[in-house]
């Protein structure tokens, strides 16, 4: 399990759950990799989740595919898997998130599959605000 106070989330692609940690050497690679400046792809993200709430779940994929592209949540995911498990593949996470689509899905009653977008916009909402709970302001 995670442990968020050391930067790191638990995001589950698909059927595989990724321990990914988010730090400037992640931050910093992202950039070089895709050539957009990470908090302006973050902040993007946040801002087409706020806008989608509320959507129904074509509208709202539309709305967020348009902020988080594909590729941009690939090398993130990527990055921030491999900066703690170094066995971690571009290509396992690229399938994974082909695989989880851009489109939320209740599959039962207690089951619901995310969608790559929304798993970025959380995994980029950590980055930037870190935890959120009351223990970590003291």
């Amino acid at each position: 399990m995670a442990n968020g106070y050391a930067g790191e989330l638990d995001i589950q692609l698909y059927e595989k759950v990724y321990k990914m940690k988010i730090d400037m050497g992640v931050i910093a690679e992202f950039q070089s990799e895709t050539g957009k400046d990470f908090l302006h792809v973050a902040v993007t993200a946040m801002n087409a989740y706020n806008a989608s709430l509320g959507m129904e779940p074509f509208g709202r994929a539309a709305e967020l595919t348009k902020a988080v592209s594909m590729s941009d949540a690939a090398w993130l995911f990527y990055l921030a898997a491999k900066n703690v498990d170094k066995l971690v593949t571009f290509e396992e996470i690229q399938e994974n998130i082909l695989n989880e689509g851009p489109i939320m899905i209740a599959e039962t009653d207690d089951k619901i599959r995310q969608s790559y977008p929304l798993l970025f916009v959380n995994l980029c909402m950590f980055s930037v605000l870190g935890v959120s709970d009351v223990a970590k302001k003291h």
